[in-house]
Parts: C-alpha cells; structure tokens; sequence
C-alpha cells in the first residue's frame, strides 16, 4: 500500500514540477529551485485546503522565503492552474 501512495506522490510532483517550471519564476533556474512550493501546494491539496488558504500560503513562500514582490504577479492565475491540474489528476 505504501509503495502505491509513495509512487502517487512521486507522480503528481513530477506533474507539478513541471507547471511551477512553467511560471519561469527565476529564468535559467535548477529544475529544482521551487520545490518547496512544490511541497507546500502538494500539502495543502491533500489536506483539501480551500482556494483562499492555499493561496495565502503560496504568496508568503513567494515572498518570505524567495523575496519576490508579487503586486505584479497573477498568483490567482497561477493557483488556478493548480487546482484544475489537481482536479484532473485526481479523476484518474
């Protein structure tokens, strides 16, 4: 059982990884720069934290622990994109 859940995990991280790269956060960044975002929105969805928490959480890591400045950032847009992806992957 664990095997199944470890290789789940494993999966939607990949699958995450790939559309947080896709934001080009940081350009030329390692693949594995945002992680711990990957990390914190893969938490709060398994904990089915609404929108607002999820999002409130991800501006504080873009801010207090990348030092970005979101006022010009669509971080809406960007959640957006996660909860329908997390929506998606969960129908399989």
């Amino acid at each position: 059982m664990r095997s199944r859940l470890q290789k789940e995990y494993i999966r939607k991280f990949n699958e995450l990884r790939v559309i947080i790269n896709s934001w080009n956060l940081i350009p030329d960044s390692p693949i594995d720069e945002f992680d711990s975002i990957n990390h914190l929105l893969l938490s709060q969805l398994y904990k089915d934290s609404d929108e607002y928490k999820i999002s409130k959480a991800f501006q504080f890591e873009l801010i207090n622990n990348y030092g970005f400045s979101i006022q010009n950032m669509d971080t809406k847009e960007m959640i957006t994109e996660v909860l329908e992806w997390w929506k998606t992957t969960n129908k399989r």
